[in-house]
């Protein structure tokens, strides 16, 4: 693999208010991510890739989410059912001329969408003397905590851009690979690509309503213990107490086995 050091000039180009993104798209990096949601079943663990787009901002989503669409492109995108096959419905937008983060979630098959917004600087890196190589880029470990997970990472000064998978960021150079010490959540690096012409991206977060963290995660557990009582039963559907209870509680059977979360706290 040729060697490249890329350098992002990040002079502001950006002239949409502070509610509505605009770049163009860059770079795109490839992880696949091993995880398991149930940490008392090792049957659990599953596999998903993910993609990283850089620009002057990052979106940070799943590759599923991209297959109709090659790239999300505004908060009003609509997912087709080969789009939405996926763990992972919610998508992380950093902004690099800010210390900025944005996670945003659309509800599937709704047109529900929220957000919570924080500053992305949450980690207080170490960083290392150890060396690696990963698909001949040379790394650099570094390790850090974060909402109740040690980390390894790896970070290569060769393609100078300080970012990452989900909302890990603030090393001197792209992170290849991360995981926790338990190898619960996995990032490895697969793939890197530059793309011509550039990759438009366009988002407006006035489309989502901003609450907490806390908060949204509290609405995401509830749609999904019951998506019916959430989103209403339609009026041509007949579904007796009785089944929908069934199904609350295969639903409720479903969640408790989820008690492994990539953000413990």
């Amino acid at each position: 693999m040729k060697k490249i050091l890329i350098l992002l000039s990040f002079i502001p180009s950006i002239l949409f208010s502070q509610d509505k993104l605009k770049d163009q798209f860059e770079y795109q990096v490839t992880y696949k991510l091993t995880y398991q949601l149930d940490s008392t079943n090792i049957d659990s663990e599953k596999s998903e890739y993910m993609y990283l787009f850089l620009g002057e901002y990052s979106q940070y989503l799943s590759r599923a989410k991209t297959l109709s669409n090659k790239i999300v492109r505004n908060g009003n995108s609509v997912h087709n059912s080969r789009a939405a096959l996926t763990h992972f419905h919610y998508q992380i937008v950093k902004n690099y001329n800010e210390s900025s983060l944005y996670y945003l979630l659309k509800i599937p098959k709704m047109d529900d969408r929220f957000r919570y917004d924080q500053n992305k600087e949450l980690f207080n890196w170490e960083i290392e003397d150890e060396t690696k190589s990963i698909r001949d880029y040379k790394v650099q470990k570094a390790t850090t905590s974060f909402a109740g997970r040690d980390y390894v990472a790896w970070f290569t000064p060769e393609i100078a851009i300080s970012d990452g998978p989900y909302k890990f960021n603030g090393l001197p150079g792209l992170i290849l690979e991360i995981y926790d010490t338990e190898k619960y959540w996995n990032f490895e690096f697969f793939g890197f690509e530059k793309f011509s012409p550039k990759e438009s991206f366009k988002i407006n977060l006035n489309h989502y309503v901003n609450t907490s963290q806390e908060e949204l995660q509290d609405l995401w557990h509830r749609y999904r213990r019951d998506p019916m009582e959430y989103a209403g039963i339609p009026s041509n559907v007949t579904i007796s107490p009785e089944v929908h209870k069934k199904y609350i509680e295969s639903f409720t059977e479903m969640l408790a086995k989820e008690n492994n979360p990539i953000e413990l706290d």
